[in-house]
């Protein structure tokens, strides 16, 4: 009898904003790896509720059924994924993550602001120890000065990425001072819950599996977050050479509106990335 896990690619989209051609080709990308015989879960990241709104959630169905992307797992319209699969349906799961993590000496409060530590120290001697993880108004943050860099394969080339967090994500959060788990603590236990097997994300998210790798080692589900094929593919960039993202502004309406938008030479930079000649 065999025991292989089956593949499972996943894509996770935010309805933070419209879905750019970037988020496109990740899809189309992630699809491929997915394979004939794999599953592909459709896992929508709706953990920021400040920037959640339901035109960016009815957009990413919009979209994905635009482009011909067909997934196996996950909702299937907007209302199903309000009655089944918002993460809030895997908020204890998180909350579970959060109070292993909290007995960790890395993990420290701190109620700094981002004006606070936008020159990387922290304003309220956080890193002492000394402030209450149970205080209103603080993030619980991993402490990255002594963690070693972490080394990642390079699927597109011979030389691996070698993250230091310190220097990409300093301190990153693991719960947010509204008491909301991360983006990292969701992610990595969401691939961990649906058994996800393959992942295709942008470069610009390296630290983030660092991040998460890091996360894992402290929870002890390294080894099933190591088994995890990860694949960090260069970013699909505008006409003017600069990242795609919803942050600055990539799009401000969706891709439907856009008359000229053209699958082709998108479903082509894939084609050729897999072809090694991206």
């Amino acid at each position: 009898m065999s025991t292989t896990k089956q593949r499972l690619a996943r894509i996770a989209p935010t309805p933070s904003g419209y879905l750019h051609e970037g988020n496109v080709a990740n899809f189309l990308l992630n699809a491929r790896l997915a394979g004939e015989e794999g599953g592909l879960l459709l896992r929508i990241d709706d953990m920021d509720r400040s920037r959640f709104r339901e035109v960016y959630l009815e957009d990413i169905f919009r979209v994905l059924d635009h482009v011909g992307i067909h997934w196996t797992q996950g909702p299937r319209n907007p209302e199903d994924f309000h009655a089944h699969w918002s993460q809030r349906f895997r908020m204890a799961e998180y909350h579970s993550a959060l109070a292993e993590l909290r007995h960790h000496p890395l993990v420290f409060a701190c109620p700094c602001s981002r004006r606070e530590l936008q020159h990387g120290e922290h304003a309220h001697h956080c890193l002492s120890g000394k402030i209450p993880l149970e205080s209103e108004g603080v993030a619980w943050r991993i402490n990255t000065r002594a963690l070693p860099p972490q080394t990642l394969p390079n699927r597109f080339g011979e030389t691996p990425f070698v993250i230091d967090l310190h220097q990409e994500a300093a301190d990153f959060v693991i719960r947010k001072k509204d008491g909301r788990p991360s983006y990292q603590v969701g992610s990595l236990v969401d691939d961990l819950h649906f058994g996800v097997t393959h992942v295709a994300r942008g470069e610009d998210l390296l630290p983030s599996t660092a991040a998460q790798s890091v996360l894992a080692e402290l929870l002890g589900v390294s080894t099933a977050f190591s088994q995890i094929y990860f694949v960090h593919h260069p970013l699909l960039r505008g006409a003017d050479g600069e990242k795609l993202s919803k942050s600055a502004g990539a799009r401000g309406e969706s891709l439907l509106e856009d008359a000229g938008f053209d699958l082709g030479p998108i479903q082509h930079w894939v084609d050729r990335l897999i072809e090694g000649k991206g």
